[in-house]
């Protein structure tokens, strides 16, 4: 039987000093028993960070950076203008990235984004977790450098306008929903989700099985970073997020210190894939109390 192949995909578009600590990451990412390659999107803006993208190298591997879709420059002073054409551009990214995985046959594709510390089992982990479509847990920082929720989430249909009262019962139900989904989270185990972000592994039958991101089905939905989302066009491909081994988050160059340590911790654990990690591990963050 031939040796698998994963293929390794980010779009980046990346300080110098986030990405560095990114590709060391990367770079760490242990693959036992299968083959493990590289395609980047370069969306960079400084030319030191496509100097640093384009120097990436790990023997035994192929590292292919694409260019990017260079279009108008985002100089709308109209934030929501400005963020909607970001997450219209990365998802087209990521689709793209998709498209190359199943073009060159690959068994598997792990999609990450260039703002992340992965632990180097994580993918080995994932693989190893039986499910076709899995994202590791990471709860994203916002503006302020504080947690505001993770990269997986509960996707829920509108309740119908024209009776009032059973849209008031839709949304105590579907906060409830999501006060469960946000309880789980917080314990170590693999969950249901309906729609995923980065730091997702998908197998093969994923790949051929319509997965694509697209806009989240909730038209209320004010959370401009799930805009768009990893989703299925198969009733039969469901989706999964697991917590057993969080990546770490660096949003402002102030996490990068947080990242050395993440770094220095996920050296020194080695996963057993039997026993979820330890609480220590989780780099001493506390994950807020709704998704």
């Amino acid at each position: 039987m031939a040796i698998q192949r994963v293929l390794i995909g980010c779009p980046v578009r990346e300080k110098s000093s986030i990405l560095r600590a990114f590709l060391i990451s990367l770079k760490s990412l242990l693959h036992k028993d299968f083959l493990i390659d590289y395609v980047f999107v370069d969306d960079n803006e400084k030319e030191t960070s496509r100097q640093l993208l384009s120097a990436f190298k790990r023997d035994g591997s192929s590292v292919t950076v694409l260019p990017a879709v260079k279009g108008k420059t985002e100089t709308s002073e109209i934030t929501d203008i400005r963020d909607e054409t970001r997450l219209v551009r990365v998802a087209g990214y990521r689709n793209r990235i998709i498209r190359y995985a199943l073009q060159h046959d690959y068994d598997g594709l792990f999609l990450v984004d260039s703002d992340l510390i992965l632990h180097p089992q994580l993918l080995e982990y994932l693989r190893a977790s039986g499910k076709k479509a899995v994202s590791e847990l990471f709860w994203i920082k916002n503006r302020l450098g504080t947690l505001s929720r993770p990269n997986a989430w509960l996707m829920e249909k509108r309740a119908l306008d024209s009776d009032s009262r059973n849209a008031t019962m839709y949304k105590k139900e579907a906060e409830r929903r999501k006060q469960k989904f946000s309880n789980c989270l917080k314990t170590s185990g693999i969950y249901q989700a309906g729609g995923l972000g980065a730091c997702t592994y998908l197998d093969r039958e994923a790949l051929t099985g319509g997965l694509r991101f697209t806009p989240a089905p909730n038209p209320d939905t004010h959370d401009k970073d799930i805009f768009f989302c990893l989703q299925s066009s198969s009733p039969d491909l469901t989706l999964y997020v697991d917590t057993a081994y969080p990546a770490y988050h660096i949003h402002l160059d102030k996490d990068l210190e947080g990242a050395l340590d993440y770094i220095r911790k996920s050296r020194s654990t080695q996963l057993t894939f039997k026993e979820p990690i330890i609480n220590s591990f989780r780099y001493k963050l506390e994950t807020p109390a709704m998704v």
